[in-house]
């Protein structure tokens, strides 16, 4: 992820105490935790979802159709460069 492991384990906190997470333990190797999205974490993520969705219409609402069809290849290409698009985001 390209960021610090403490932040990763911060981050891994709040969402377990928001219930949106479970921490399991890999049977194969006992010093290995994988976190498993919760039916809330899942409702969660797609409440999430449809608010981007809204701030993104509402952050490009005064820009033309081909507008906004350049900005999000211009993002597209920024966030590719920065290693940030992976099969999971490609649209």
């Amino acid at each position: 992820m390209g960021v610090a492991p403490s932040l990763v384990v911060a981050l891994a906190d709040h969402l377990e105490k928001l219930g949106a997470v479970q921490r399991v333990r890999d049977p194969a190797d006992r010093r290995r935790q994988t976190l498993t999205l919760t039916e809330h974490g899942r409702e969660l993520l797609a409440a999430c979802g449809k608010l981007a969705q809204s701030l993104d219409a509402e952050f490009a609402a005064d820009l033309t159709a081909t507008e906004r069809t350049a900005l999000a290849g211009l993002l597209d290409r920024l966030a590719a460069r920065q290693g940030l698009r992976t099969k999971a985001t490609d649209r």
